[in-house]
């Protein structure tokens, strides 16, 4: 018998059949095809944004019996099918729980087939500060989750024109997400999950980039035809975030709701407080076992609970350092208990700040540990990784020795995520951290700038390998003075006397020879860079004390540079500083021998 007898309304098209509701299967050739299709596609995503990335583990989630109020709310407008709006704005200030909020509905509605995506935006990693994976990353998800005929053709259009890949981000939201989720039959998306989680966007680092998500976003739920695809978004309401959703074409499509104290937040947190400490008392077994069940009592929790202010990263923040298996618990939450709020301090979370204190204060290497936590914070500006820095990255662009690194980050478990893994990425645990360490008035002599502070750890180290037999490294290493320098609008002293030391480094450049063009013209990049700011800061207003001595530095930059500029290569025929960052790490990476140097 046939395998067609009896079939009827249906077309084979290029190794595929054609169903009459437009339904398509993939055979043979197109079969291949989209699965090459998908694999480029996955290569370009970023994993680790998924609500169940290896590299987010423990993610932030609601402890059992708090934010019930909040997380029933968004349960019922999630399954609720006669609902007239498909995004939803769960906004708050940091540290008030949105992304646990955020990860407790990815983990409850991805069990239940009904999570379709997620992206959980992070500020100090390189791939998930930025919309550039953002659309490919969803595309991704989505191919996966809404069965094998979205995945199918979601694979063809990439095999057949990968260079969408690159292409804008509403050109890669129209082809690889509208498109193809309107060719589902309508009755289909009955069985399928619908729901978007994104959290964090206040975390995607460029301004703009917010508000062109939200625009495309917007365009996607208001078009004459939208997509039965639900957004949930969680972040803070920044000004631009809430300047976007307050347009009026917003208001047909959009439910809010502000993450605040209405919602019982000071029961939830002592709620957890409370079952954290019986914890704590538990795994630290025989060292507390005189202290009592009832500990720490009901007054130091309705204490720290004040001291919250309904932000549960200051009990998390609490409960991880009381909690450090390398102390005393009852000792550790004395510390704690014995920090008081000056009158002077200014600050919106005077006792998360003190908090913070505290724990940096552990440190006995300040100035060190601040250039590590600006790697932390900065990865790409310091190395041009494009992604988290790790053990290894930091004692290697640091010049520390092997092991340092661990010591130094020793009883900082409470505000970094510091793995086991040499090779894993450390990152900070709360953005409310780099608020912190961002702000003078909160983080006293803890304060990072950030800018001159990359600026000053390369131009100290220079002189580390001045002599080294590996041109990349000083080349490398003055890309990237040059880079960051122009980004000081005002040097202090240090900075200032860092750069006359490295007027004295770059003579003895000066008198090395190099046979490599390119290396050449890597070096009197970095130095042009560094030659122009010198100048222009050396004519702003605002440097009259300092003027004579940033124009000696400029015309001795100045001098340096035309002595080292062969006579047929300009400056001008350099590399980008985007080729350059590529360059110097892919000649850094691979020496062994680096750290003895």
């Amino acid at each position: 018998m046939s395998l067609f007898a009896r079939a009827e309304n249906f077309s084979v098209h290029d190794s595929s059949f054609v169903a009459g509701d437009n339904n398509t299967i993939l055979i043979g050739d197109a079969q291949d095809a989209a699965r090459t299709g998908l694999k480029l596609l996955y290569q370009s995503t970023v994993p680790e944004a998924s609500y169940d990335a290896e590299q987010r583990y423990p993610p932030p989630n609601c402890h059992p019996g708090t934010r019930t109020r909040i997380l029933e709310l968004l349960r019922q407008w999630i399954t609720d099918r006669s609902k007239i709006t498909s995004i939803y704005w769960l906004y708050g200030p940091a540290g008030a729980g949105k992304s646990a909020i955020a990860q407790t509905i990815c983990e409850e509605f991805s069990t239940c087939n009904g999570l379709a995506a997620s992206f959980f935006f992070a500020r100090t990693d390189p791939r998930r500060n930025n919309l550039r994976f953002f659309v490919l990353t969803i595309a991704y998800q989505i191919a996966k989750t809404l069965g094998p005929l979205v995945e199918g053709w979601i694979g063809t259009i990439i095999h057949h024109s990968p260079e969408i890949l690159e292409a804008t981000l509403i050109k890669q939201f129209q082809q690889l997400i509208i498109d193809p989720c309107r060719r589902l039959p309508s009755d289909s998306w009955l069985a399928l999950p619908r729901l978007i989680v994104i959290d964090g966007l206040d975390e995607c680092i460029d301004i703009i980039s917010q508000e062109r998500l939200l625009s495309i976003l917007k365009q996607l739920k208001t078009s004459s035809n939208p997509l039965p695809i639900e957004f949930l978004i969680c972040c803070r309401p920044e000004p631009r975030i809430l300047h976007t959703f307050n347009d009026f074409d917003f208001h047909t499509v959009l439910d809010r709701i502000e993450l605040c104290d209405n919602f019982e937040s000071d029961s939830d947190i002592a709620h957890y407080l409370q079952d954290e400490f019986q914890r704590i008392r538990r795994d630290h077994g025989p060292a507390m076992a005189h202290v009592s069940q009832s500990w720490p009592g009901k007054d130091i929790i309705h204490q720290l609970v004040q001291r919250a202010c309904g932000q549960f990263i200051y009990a998390k923040t609490v409960i991880k350092y009381v909690g450090d298996y390398y102390c005393l618990p009852t000792e550790q939450l004395d510390i704690i208990l014995n920090i008081t709020v000056p009158d002077t301090h200014e600050s919106p979370y005077p006792d998360l700040d003190l908090l913070y204190l505290q724990i940096l204060a552990t440190s006995r290497e300040k100035e060190l540990l601040l250039d590590i936590l600006v790697f932390v914070l900065r990865p790409r500006e310091y190395t041009g990784l494009d992604r988290s820095a790790s053990y290894s990255d930091i004692e290697l662009f640091l010049f520390l020795p092997k092991g340092k690194l661990a010591t130094l980050l020793f009883g900082l478990h409470s505000i970094l995520e510091i793995p086991e893994d040499i090779h894993s990425p450390i990152s900070i645990r709360h953005s409310s951290f780099e608020d912190f360490l961002v702000d003078p008035k909160r983080s006293d002599m803890y304060f990072v700038d950030i800018n001159e502070r990359i600026t000053l750890c390369f131009l100290e180290n220079v002189h580390r390998v001045i002599n080294t037999q590996y041109p990349p490294i000083r080349v490398s290493l003055l890309r990237l003075g040059g880079l960051v320098c122009s980004r000081v609008k005002s040097p202090s002293e240090k900075l200032l006397s860092a750069l006359e030391r490295f007027r004295v480094d770059l003579r003895k450049l000066s008198d090395k020879s190099y046979s490599d063009n390119v290396l050449e013209r890597y070096l009197f990049r970095g130095l042009d860079a560094i030659v122009q700011w010198t100048k222009d800061l050396s004519k702003s207003p605002k440097q009259e004390v300092n003027q004579v001595r940033l124009q000696v530095l400029a015309e001795e930059f100045g001098n340096i540079l035309q002595e080292w500029v062969p006579v047929n290569s300009p400056i001008s025929s350099a590399p980008s500083m985007i080729e350059w960052v590529d360059f110097g790490i892919a000649e850094m990476s691979g020496w062994p021998m680096i750290e003895q140097i």
